[in-house]
């Protein structure tokens, strides 16, 4: 499950969104509070996730995250640190291993039987009796 680092950097990863979405005093660029919430309860959720649940909201933070930029929603001054904090945790994304079905035991291999001898030769002595050869007298 998630460890220390990854906790961690969601922890960045939230406070990053939650200082871009600052109240808009003091004329710093601020990021609106509609594109910052989404991002953060992403970001909070992580930590408690199984692996796979993690790195499906991780994709999903990321994918946002750019998406937000892409529409000109995160102003210049701000997408750095989004990016950053949204690449810190990819960083820390765990891999998603689908589970395997316990299968039943595979029956036991069948006892083997040798295969007749198709190659037309005769081994040994068969009756043919003695002269019958060719060429000999």
């Amino acid at each position: 499950m998630g460890c220390r680092t990854l906790s961690r950097a969601a922890w960045l990863t939230a406070c990053s969104a939650a200082l871009l979405a600052g109240c808009g005093g003091g004329g710093s660029p601020t990021l609106a509070r509609a594109d910052a919430a989404p991002l953060i309860a992403l970001a909070h959720r992580v930590p408690g996730e199984d692996s796979c649940a993690q790195a499906r909201d991780i994709r999903s933070l990321r994918s946002r995250a750019i998406a937000l930029v892409n529409a000109g929603r995160v102003p210049g001054e701000l997408q750095e640190p989004l990016m950053s904090g949204v690449a810190a945790l990819a960083e820390q994304m765990p891999v998603c291993l689908p589970e395997v079905p316990a299968s039943s035991p595979s029956p036991p291999p069948s006892p083997l039987v040798p295969a007749p001898d198709r190659s037309g030769r005769h081994e040994g002595k068969h009756g043919h009796g003695r002269g019958h050869g060719k060429g000999k007298k």
